[in-house]
């Protein structure tokens, strides 16, 4: 009876670790995507403020590159969500700012916040309150 109880403790142990791991792994890629999408909103920002020339090209060119970024790396690139990438640069400037506990998900809903304070606010509770992105819009 006794190797029935340490195999059922290394399960435990393994699957604890493991499903830690994944967690990690989770988090980690997150972050890099909501990272990556600051600077997707960035460069594009720095694109359209080029000229004035540049502004009346700047709709064709987020169709364009939405294009061509969809053919190499999926539908998650339409004109749509570099529109919110765009939106995102612009309401969350400073990259350092951004919290590693919001998802790309959570800041879709926080850029559509008008009121700086109002979206402080919901930042601060969907953190403190561990909300998923769902909670957030339904408190929103």
């Amino acid at each position: 009876m006794g190797s029935n109880i340490s195999k059922t403790s290394i399960y435990s142990d393994i699957r604890r670790i493991l499903q830690s791991a994944r967690t990690r792994v989770y988090d980690a890629v997150n972050s890099e995507m909501v990272y990556a999408y600051w600077h997707i909103g960035k460069r594009i920002v720095e694109e359209e403020q080029g000229g004035a020339e540049r502004a009346k090209y700047g709709k064709r060119q987020i169709e364009q590159l939405s294009k061509q970024l969809t053919v190499e790396f999926g539908k998650g690139l339409s004109v749509r969500n570099l529109r919110n990438m765009r939106s995102f640069y612009q309401t969350f400037p400073i990259r350092n700012a951004l919290r590693t506990e919001l998802n790309w998900t959570h800041y879709r809903c926080l850029i559509r916040i008008e009121e700086k304070k109002a979206r402080q606010w919901y930042v601060e509770e969907a953190i403190a309150q561990n909300w998923s992105a769902r909670a957030l819009e339904r408190q929103v």
